[in-house]
């Protein structure tokens, strides 16, 4: 090769390959056999590194990412560790001499998917044993450089840095992690400061990995603005959908195309594609990034805070009794979504919610975070909701990662705080990355949840234990309208009613017409109905949901309306939400509100379009 992997990174921006797990998984192969590929099926590898190579990529990734020994002995393939390895790289190599061109290859390494002492049963000698041996096997076999990517902790990623070190001081390396939407990685690090701890550590280029487009960049772009070090990212195609026993990611090659753009332009040195991009996502990218010269932007601006003094609580307020309960079915209501804080701190939140009710709010309904991460209680949450703020609170119950036990458990905890109102949830896998744990933890759906909880308000547990007393719950299920099957989101809603739902939330609503066929769909379940709306912040942010949530469409005349808006976005994704409920209050029970990022101040105005004429005034005063 010309010119080493470390020049051409400080002379043009470098485009790496997409995803290689999601792209087998799609094609049928197993998960526990991801990495047993290169052994048993290598021409199925070779035609991926080639068709990556073809669409443009300058850097091809072993199919390595697992093939450390801790995931390996996952699936008893501990002994094929070093055939494994090897083979990858040497397939790699091959696809590189059939194309012609000149490719660079680096060598896969995930993490390790344990955890260290105190919370897990490793050592640190033990990460960088694991790493040191799969690190020398790929660097023996002639890798260009080391990938260490998808890594959801510092302390992990600064091992594998110092493995790939020990073993070759001169292989460049990238190191990567995954952060979620507040720039702070599964395990609280913040990504300014890892990067630039794997930096520290030598690590030749940093960057991140494994987040949808739009939350790449608005995590990342302020460091690439402020920083002088090589910054590679490979974001996913938007985010999963489960559809017909698949996983599908929605993102077009066309919007990562446009993002590769911006990420060139803010300064990026090397972009890829990770979970659930294709050649053609590749191929797309290549029109915007190869050829560009590396560039920064370096001015810096100035960020001012402003620190409000903590509100004083007021003396915990008597829950208003039953509202919600009494209204639903009955009068339109109003209910707003709020996430649990992520600390001690509940007073401000709490505030907040009472302002709320003064708006004439309804319910509080009480996320329960997907994400990995710590946060308060869903259910502690809930309690303090209907007791210190006077709202009546639903709560969000997600099956992920409960056991059948602690389901009814906290359901039994839920009855004895007086937290009567659930929306039952499956849940989705908590896990990141291109290669999740296989799989979340699920021992019942939706469904069940509804079952149990119909048990419970009989005085019984699933499997027919007295309880001594009837709880009173009030069930509702979510329904995704824009599911891209709505046969079976329906058959599934129809279970749901069936074992004893109550009442149904939707999803995000923006497009009228495909909502109103969702309900002449849905109309002999006969029960009320909570339309979900979600106030758009600016025109990125439609397009974000449109192109990377699953299960959300929104129409073009709806964006192009943002886009119009230029600096006005956030008013007129407001002025969308009340036209919105306009259109919707005389076809339903009330409305689910989700506030962007809780954008507490917006609410009142969009509020105010929930209410009576003779009300809107005094929510507007508030």
């Amino acid at each position: 090769m010309s010119a080493t992997f470390l020049d051409r990174l400080t002379q043009e921006v470098l485009l790496a390959d997409g995803a290689m797990g999601t792209l087998l998984l799609a094609r049928g192969i197993e998960p526990k056999a991801l990495m047993e590929q290169n052994l048993t099926n290598p021409d199925l590898i070779r035609q991926i590194h080639l068709d990556y190579i073809r669409a443009g990529a300058q850097l091809i990734e072993t199919n390595t990412f697992l093939a450390n020994r801790l995931r390996l002995a996952e699936h008893g393939l501990d002994s094929e560790l070093e055939a494994i390895n090897r083979a990858a790289v040497r397939i790699a190599r091959e696809a590189v001499r059939m194309s012609g061109e000149e490719v660079f290859i680096a060598g896969s390494v995930g993490p390790l998917g344990a955890l260290v002492k105190p919370y897990g049963n490793l050592t640190l000698d033990d990460l960088s044993a694991a790493y040191v041996e799969q690190i020398a096997l790929l660097v023996d076999e002639g890798v260009d450089v080391i990938i260490i990517e998808t890594h959801p902790s510092l302390l992990e990623a600064l091992e594998a840095v110092r493995a790939a070190k020990t073993v070759s001081p001169t292989t460049p390396i990238i190191a990567q992690m995954t952060f979620l939407e507040d720039g702070k990685s599964k395990f609280g690090d913040d990504l300014r400061r890892s990067l630039e701890a794997l930096a520290a550590a030598d690590a030749d280029v940093v960057g991140v990995n494994c987040s949808g487009p739009q939350m790449t960049y608005d995590i990342i772009y302020e460091f690439l603005r402020t920083t002088d070090l090589p910054i590679s990212i490979m974001p996913n195609a938007g985010l999963p959908q489960f559809i017909g026993g698949r996983t599908i990611y929605l993102s077009s090659p066309e919007y990562l195309r446009e993002y590769a753009r911006r990420f060139v332009e803010a300064g990026a040195n090397l972009l890829g594609g990770c979970c659930g991009t294709t050649p053609e996502h590749i191929r797309a990218m290549s029109a915007v990034v190869r050829g560009q010269v590396p560039r920064r932007m370096r001015q810096r601006v100035a960020v001012s805070v402003d620190v409000t003094e903590e509100p004083t609580l007021a003396p915990s307020a008597a829950p208003l009794p039953g509202r919600f309960r009494e209204r639903l079915g009955r009068e339109f209501v109003v209910a707003v979504e709020v996430h649990p804080p992520r600390g001690l701190e509940y007073r401000a939140p709490i505030e907040r919610i009472r302002q709320l009710a003064r708006c004439g709010v309804d319910a509080v309904s009480v996320h329960d975070p997907p994400e990995a991460r710590v946060s308060l209680s869903s259910l502690v949450f809930a309690y303090l909701v209907q007791t210190q703020a006077g709202v009546e609170a639903i709560w969000h119950l997600s099956c992920r990662d409960r056991t059948l036990a602690t389901i009814h458990s906290e359901l039994l905890g839920a009855a004895a705080l007086g937290v009567r109102n659930v929306l039952a949830l499956t849940g989705e896998a908590a896990s990141v990355g291109e290669w999740p744990r296989w799989p979340s933890a699920h021992d019942v759906s939706a469904t069940g949840v509804v079952k149990i909880i119909e048990g419970l308000n009989r005085g019984r547990t699933l499997t027919g234990n007295d309880i001594g007393s009837l709880t009173d719950f009030r069930v509702g299920v979510l329904a995704q309208v824009g599911a891209e099957d709505l046969d079976v989101e329906l058959r599934k809603l129809e279970e749901r009613v069936e074992a004893g739902a109550h009442f149904i939330v939707t999803t995000p609503v923006f497009d009228v017409e495909r909502f109103e066929h969702f309900l002449r769909r849905c109309a002999g379940f006969g029960l009320p109905i909570l339309v979900g709306i979600l106030p758009l912040k600016s025109a990125r942010h439609a397009e974000f949901l449109h192109h990377e949530v699953p299960g959300i469409t929104i129409p073009d005349a709806v964006r192009e309306r943002l886009r119009r808006a230029q600096e006005d976005e956030a008013a007129e994704g407001m002025r969308v939400a009340r036209e919105l409920i306009a259109q919707l209050r005389p076809q339903v029970a009330g409305v689910h509100l989700i506030p962007p990022s809780e954008r507490w101040d917006a609410l009142p105005e969009v509020l105010a379009a929930c209410l009576p004429q003779e009300q809107r005034t005094d929510a507007l005063g508030v």
